[in-house]
């Protein structure tokens, strides 16, 4: 999204494995996606190119380098400050919760009991201090009140009314978050985002079927 809203230069690389592509292991430790190599920011060893790995680390890294006005990173210390809050409550809060639940939705060889209702719990939790946040007045975003920040695109994949119904939520139990959601959706680097990822690892013929 933010790649999309800044026009940064890139190149995509879809992994089919973080397993088996045993060559990714070096440029994410932890063998989850998204990460980056950056070809072109090297610190003292030149003879390296720079990984940068976990999504808000990715989010803040490349609004550090390419957010010169500050629009999404924040032009001021006071906004820098409030988005990291948002950003990093979602990377502790939301963004962790909803990736073990994902991973849980999955079928497993053993039974795991109330593992996902609990889950849900959570998630509910987190919607509900979003939800509280956007009632105050005139915050018409997550972290600024004004315009979308890299704190709202951290957190628009886990609080939309798809991913809540997934997890069989009503998603209009938070109006404000809903409204807010559907918004992010309509904010035109976000749905360019969205339509792109939509295509990720389809072949030529999905992609014509898709397209018709």
């Amino acid at each position: 999204m933010l790649i999309e809203a800044l026009g940064i230069p890139h190149h995509i690389h879809i992994i089919n494995s973080t397993s088996n592509e045993t060559w990714f292991h070096s440029v994410n430790p932890y063998k989850m996606v998204p990460a980056i190599e950056d070809f072109e920011t090297l610190e003292s060893d030149k003879s390296q190119r720079l990984n940068i790995f976990d999504s808000s680390s990715c989010l803040t890294y490349l609004a550090e380098k390419y957010d010169t006005d500050g629009l999404y990173r924040g032009k001021n210390l006071c906004e820098r400050t409030t988005i990291m809050n948002w950003l990093m409550s979602y990377t502790a809060g939301l963004g962790a919760t909803g990736k073990i639940w994902l991973l849980m939705k999955a079928p497993k060889p053993v039974p795991i009991g109330e593992s996902l209702s609990v889950l849900v719990k959570y998630i509910c939790t987190e919607y509900d201090f979003l939800e509280s946040r956007l009632n105050e007045p005139g915050q018409l975003y997550v972290a600024l009140a004004d315009r979308p920040t890299i704190a709202d695109f951290a957190i628009f994949p886990l609080a939309n009314e798809k991913i809540a119904a997934s997890a069989d939520l009503d998603f209009n139990q938070w109006p404000s978050l809903k409204a807010w959601s559907e918004q992010m959706g309509a904010f035109k680097p976000v749905a360019r985002a969205l339509h792109r990822v939509s295509r990720f690892g389809l072949s030529p013929e999905e992609l014509a079927q898709l397209d018709g």
